[in-house]
């Protein structure tokens, strides 16, 4: 007897454990979003880089200038950022969560440009290939 009474206590905790949710004062103190995010895809011609958990994506970025030339940064990450080139062909204005900066690279002669993503005191890099394939 003593057996079936603690599974019947068993399996009532259990039941009642998977079949109740939050109290009605855990659900008021939750906030909902206020805003919803799109992501549309860029406009022809562009190249979007995402800066996201501390790094680019894509770090590494080898760009065809006869089908894309201008290059959208886009900070998805929740830090300021700011990014230059180590030979100064651009330097981009403190970037805040949820901006973009763009770089017109049809203006500029094709190269590879390294350049640093400046968080604080960390540098993050990347690189833009622009030059023709051999």
């Amino acid at each position: 007897m003593r057996r079936i009474v603690i599974a019947l206590l068993t399996v009532g905790l259990v039941a009642s454990a998977c079949a109740s949710g939050p109290s009605p004062a855990a659900l008021e103190r939750n906030e909902r979003p206020t805003t919803t995010t799109t992501t549309e895809p860029p406009p022809e011609g562009v190249i979007l880089v995402r800066f996201e958990n501390g790094r680019f994506r894509p770090a590494i970025l080898t760009v065809d200038l006869d089908e894309f030339w201008i290059v959208e940064w886009r900070n998805e990450d929740i830090d300021d950022l700011q990014i230059n080139t180590r030979g100064g062909e651009f330097t981009s204005p403190v970037i805040p969560p949820g901006d973009t900066w763009q770089v017109d690279f049809s203006t500029m002669e094709p190269a590879l440009y390294r350049y640093n993503a400046t968080i604080g005191l960390a540098r993050i890099p990347g690189t833009v290939d622009t030059r023709p394939e051999q």
